[in-house]
């Protein structure tokens, strides 16, 4: 029996031994890509004023689309009778000038100028963002609600009504009697109020107004 680095011999039969191959370091762990963080979102904003005024000039300008359809058919022969837009410019020949139209023109121009405005004017906002960091926002509506529910929990409040704005929460407080009336019923709401709005990213100022019975 002879014995070798390539090669081992037992009973005259050779068998070659490879020598042994080096493990393979552990490859670490490819952590999962993951997703990209959504965007914030905006801020909701309301239509304002331009959402009255913009399906009225809708309306306008379809009426004027019919007329101006109408007399079109009736120009090809298609419809019988007159042209109603012919008609009333000839209706205008011969107009003189009168006192009543100098203020009639003046509105005019004021109504002109109020569409502009209220066409480029920003579009209000009744949302108060949290404080969060994915756009996070409450309705007016919702923050009067969050402060109804905090005046309700204070002992000697007998019934609550709330209306808030993006800057002033109104807080109407009916105590449940003349002990429990007072600036330190007035201010126990006032504290339960700011807190339970302390997520809000700017709260709005908290006014309270507490009522006894013989108020009511």
């Amino acid at each position: 029996m002879s014995h070798d680095l390539n090669s081992t011999s037992v009973d005259g039969t050779t068998t070659s031994a490879m020598p042994a191959t080096p493990a393979m370091p552990a490859m670490p762990a490819t952590p999962a890509t993951q997703p990209a963080a959504m965007r914030a979102a905006t801020q909701k904003s309301g239509s304002g004023a331009i959402g009255v005024v913009g399906p009225l000039l809708a309306i306008l300008l379809l009426a004027l689309g019919v007329l101006l359809l109408r007399d079109a058919l009736v120009a090809a022969g298609i419809f019988s009778g007159k042209q109603w837009a012919s008609s009333a410019v000839s209706g205008l020949q011969g107009f003189a000038p009168v006192w009543w139209l100098i203020p009639v023109g003046v509105v005019v121009v004021l109504i002109g100028v109020w569409l502009v405005v209220t066409a480029l004017r920003p579009r209000s906002r009744k949302t108060l963002p949290l404080t969060s960091q994915t756009g996070v926002f409450l309705h007016t509506r919702d923050v009067a609600r969050l402060a109804s529910g905090a005046a309700a929990d204070v002992d000697g409040v007998l019934g609550v009504s709330s209306t808030a704005t993006r800057r002033k929460v109104t807080v109407s407080v009916q105590a449940t009697g003349h002990g429990s009336g007072g600036s330190g019923l007035r201010e126990s709401v006032e504290a339960a109020v700011t807190e339970r709005l302390s997520a809000l990213q700017s709260p709005p100022r908290v006014a309270v107004a507490v009522r006894t019975p013989k108020e009511n």
